[in-house]
């Protein structure tokens, strides 16, 4: 019997390779993709299933102060209203490290906190991702982290 195929794995080890890439074009300068506040994605204003939100992450690129899906073959516009990611939880590793879960189910390990930016006189927190994409904290993960690592 034949092992089992991980789309959202392939994707992401194809959009590595061209995540950078201008040879791919950009299908219309419409954003196709929207993603809200709350980190709730949508394609063409109706709701995204989570499920597809994690597979389109996984190919999701902030590139000059944009974001798009990148394949191999094609690039769409994605508007982002607040933070392509929310994430909503984090797990300290044995390193200092940290890896975070998002709202859509992603994992995202960071080395240690001082890749974490504290924005607004500390009143939000981004975090740079995976491919440039910036991450935000939900509003727990965001009173707990406080709690846990900054001192006044």
């Amino acid at each position: 019997m034949a092992e089992p195929v991980n789309i959202a794995k392939q994707i992401g080890q194809l959009s590595t390779a061209h995540s950078n890439s201008n040879e791919v074009e950009l299908c219309s300068e419409t954003p196709m993709f929207e993603i809200n506040g709350e980190g709730d994605w949508s394609y063409l204003n109706s709701p995204l299933p989570a499920k597809f939100a994690k597979l389109f992450s996984s190919v999701l690129n902030y590139i000059d102060g944009e974001y798009f899906l990148i394949t191999p073959v094609e690039k769409v516009k994605v508007l982002v209203k607040r933070h392509a990611i929310v994430l909503v939880d984090y797990d300290i590793n044995d390193q200092d490290g940290l890896t975070f879960i998002s709202s859509i189910g992603t994992k995202h390990a960071i080395a240690n906190t001082s890749a974490v930016i504290l924005l607004d006189d500390a009143i939000e927190i981004e975090i740079e991702i995976e491919r440039g994409v910036k991450a935000g904290l939900g509003r727990a993960c965001y009173y707990r982290y406080i709690n846990q690592f900054v001192t006044d």
